[in-house]
């Protein structure tokens, strides 16, 4: 490329960010019209960029992706300083590189884009030899990071718009989660904040069970920031995480890089929660995690995106940023009038005049809502509002469907069904479900019935999909009028037992306020009782046990550990054993169960594997299966992000031309690495037979 350009990221202490652009021009005349023409067009335009990118001194570069007939492409890369966000001035560099290049026309669109097209297009400058070489434009301008973004578990995006004060405080109360917004759009709006950016005061926590309620939440945040310019550029990472896999620091650290002076939304909603001991099974990704958000805090937004219900990965995460502010911004629970607006506005958007029988469809008057459920309750009333009002020639058989043998209703009852296995646990949950439903019913009718208790044991080993179920069938209950808000509030010891005598009958009480019409997952209940455990654990068991008597109508209580020490602990404490109504076994998972995970993952996370692929699983599963205390589900999903790691390893050595769509989703058998204590040979035994 000529004279190596070193851009002043980083401006006597200033931090300077680097935004991408994407002009489109037509030329005043056809500028590839003969082969000859071509040739000397092209040997033009790589001189005058190197002429032209030399007078920016780094502030800004151009190049020329694309030519067809007199439509031009131009690629820009400017570097805006994030102590006053003061633009340079592009158009007049602009004007100065078409003069350089021999360029007259008009510009008919300008936009941001992201680093992956900006990367495409350097890509096309190369190819079409508009410029010297794509790999050393990057270096002198050190994007070395750009590779960083290129992975499968990173995806960019631009910001829509940048929102107003009054339009941020309306979509918050359309999404229902007004109540945490909009304290928070106060506080981006208050006229005694800094006009321009210069650092992040603090980062945020996005909370919801439904992904496309926290893709409304992430916009609408990011557009409220954008418009206080709380952000240097649109565009914003989402980078997909798991607690089983140990991504890499580097790329961690370039994605970091690349979004300075922009946001960085990392999303724990994947598998993070599918067993509750991630906690300690991730402890140094969680804690790697962490260092690279206090690193980049000033110059790099945060967010975290995870599930309601996730508690403890939130305060997990917490404790290892204790000197970092995050503002947490939740979905609302709202009662009969607010969701009955809601309803209508959802109603009135789809063309809907009366929506009387979707607003009948409510459960109890006194329940709760979220959003997500809301969404649910709606989208299946219109499916049924299609074929009964509005194409009444399909009445009869939407009418026949509803003579079919009731089974629960909802999305979760359906999820559990497809869970691979499992089939003692299914059988166990839908004998719950309706026994409890035709307990309702028999009230319903006037028949004198004492609610039944519906506090359960669940027992297997660790990655048997104990918190998943119970997660599923919270919501599965909520969906059929049993509880009345549907969530999963997970504890442990250290969350029921206090310090001193006396805390812990509060703290054990509050837990259950929290829980109220939902499920409190207590997980390895055991540990409240073995030799640590003494009067604290006695007053924490004595004040579940009361709870759990008070709370039987709209709370249940699920009691989770390894098998056998949850039989002892059960039969140890009578009056647990009195209340607990159903006891679920999860065993450990076949082969052939384990192989249909490895499926239902892939086709999850888009991918694919063909029949020498799957054999190759079968053969490492059969052997894990094989192994003590092996991980189940656990495993296949470590081996699962083991072959991604292995496959971008492998695709990034290929040309990226080379790299197709069929190549990043297709896993080959070389893809796949079991763990090393399953794949080794077992060490030869020492001493005497």
């Amino acid at each position: 490329m000529g004279t190596r350009i070193l851009p002043p990221i980083e401006n006597n202490g200033r931090m300077m960010t680097m935004l991408f652009y994407k002009i489109e021009m037509e030329s005043d005349r056809a500028l590839e019209s003969s082969e000859q023409k071509m040739r000397k067009t092209r040997a033009r335009i790589k001189e005058g960029t190197v002429e032209a990118n030399e007078r920016f001194r780094g502030e800004m570069n151009f190049f020329v992706s694309e030519i067809q007939d007199r439509k031009v492409s131009i690629g820009a890369a400017v570097f805006v300083e994030a102590s006053t966000a003061e633009w340079f001035d592009l158009m007049r560099g602009l004007a100065h590189f078409c003069r350089k290049i021999e360029l007259q026309g008009r510009i008919t669109d300008f936009e941001e884009t992201t680093i992956r097209e900006f990367s495409r297009m350097l890509y096309g400058a190369d190819r079409r030899d508009y410029i010297e070489d794509d790999d050393g434009y990057k270096s002198d301008l050190d994007m070395d990071f750009i590779d960083g973004c290129r992975c499968s578990e990173c995806s960019e995006m631009l910001i829509p718009e940048p929102l107003t004060k009054r339009a941020a405080l309306t979509e918050a109360s359309r999404l229902l989660c007004g109540a945490s917004f909009r304290p928070e759009i106060e506080r981006i709006f208050d006229p005694r904040a800094p006009k321009n950016f210069v650092g992040n005061p603090v980062h945020y926590v996005l909370a919801s069970d439904d992904p496309k309620v926290r893709h409304s939440m992430r916009e609408l945040l990011l557009g409220a920031l954008l418009q206080r310019r709380r952000l240097l550029g649109k565009r914003y990472c989402v980078l997909n995480l798991s607690p089983d896999s140990s991504y890499y620091a580097r790329k961690l650290n370039d994605i970091y890089q690349s979004q300075k002076g922009c946001a960085l939304v990392l999303s724990l909603t994947g598998e993070f929660a599918e067993e509750s001991q991630y906690a300690s099974a991730s402890f140094e990704f969680v804690a790697s995690l962490g260092e690279k958000v206090a690193e980049f805090r000033r110059d790099t937004l945060t967010i975290l995106e995870m599930r309601r219900s996730d508690e403890r990965l939130y305060h997990r995460l917490m404790e290892e940023l204790p000197n970092i502010t995050f503002v947490r911004l939740d979905e609302e629970i709202v009662f009969n009038r607010a969701a009955r607006g809601y309803l209508r506005r959802l109603a009135g958007k789809n063309g809907v005049k009366d929506c009387t029988s979707l607003l009948k469809a409510l459960p109890r008057p006194d329940s709760g809502h979220l959003t997500t459920g809301l969404n649910t309750l709606f989208d299946k009333w219109y499916d049924s509002y299609l074929k009964t009002e509005l194409h009444v020639q399909y009445r009869n058989l939407a009418t026949e469907g509803t003579k079919r043998v009731s089974k629960p209703k909802g999305d979760a009852y359906r999820d559990l069904m497809e869970m691979a296995g499992l089939r003692p646990v299914k059988e166990v949950i839908l004998q719950a479900v309706r026994f409890h439903k035709a307990q309702k019913l028999f009230a319903d009718r006037g028949i004198g019935t004492k609610r039944p208790s519906m506090h359960m044991v669940f027992a297997g080993n660790p990655g048997t999909a104990k918190t998943t179920v119970a997660r599923l069938m919270a919501q599965i209950m909520k969906d059929n009028g049993l509880l009345s808000v549907g969530g999963l509030v997970e504890v442990g010891r250290a969350d029921l037992v206090g310090k001193y005598v006396g805390w812990t009958a509060q703290i054990v009480k509050k837990k259950f306020r929290e829980a109220k019409g939902s499920v409190l997952f207590i997980d390895e209940a055991y540990s409240l009782v073995d030799e640590r455990g003494g009067l604290y654990g006695d007053e924490a068991i004595n004040t579940i046990v009361q709870e759990m008597e008070n709370a039987r109508d709209d709370t249940v209580v699920v009691f989770a550990g390894y098998p056998d020490r949850m039989r002892e602990f059960v039969e140890r404490n009578p009056g647990l054993k009195s209340r607990v109504a159903f006891h679920v076994d999860f065993p450990d998972y076949t082969p052939d169960e384990l192989l249909e995970i490895f499926g239902l993952i892939l086709k999850k996370r888009g991918r694919r594997a063909g029949p020498e692929t799957l054999e190759r699983a079968r053969v490492l599963l059969e052997r894990a299966a094989g192994e003590p205390d092996f991980g189940n589900g656990r495993f296949v999903r470590n081996l699962v992000e083991r072959a991604e790691m292995r496959q971008a390893d492998r695709l990034l050595d290929l040309p990226p031309d080379s790299v197709t769509d069929l190549a990043i989703q297709t896993f080959l058998p070389e893809d796949l690495e079991a763990p090393e204590r399953v794949e080794e040979a077992k060490s030869p035994k020492l001493g005497f037979a």
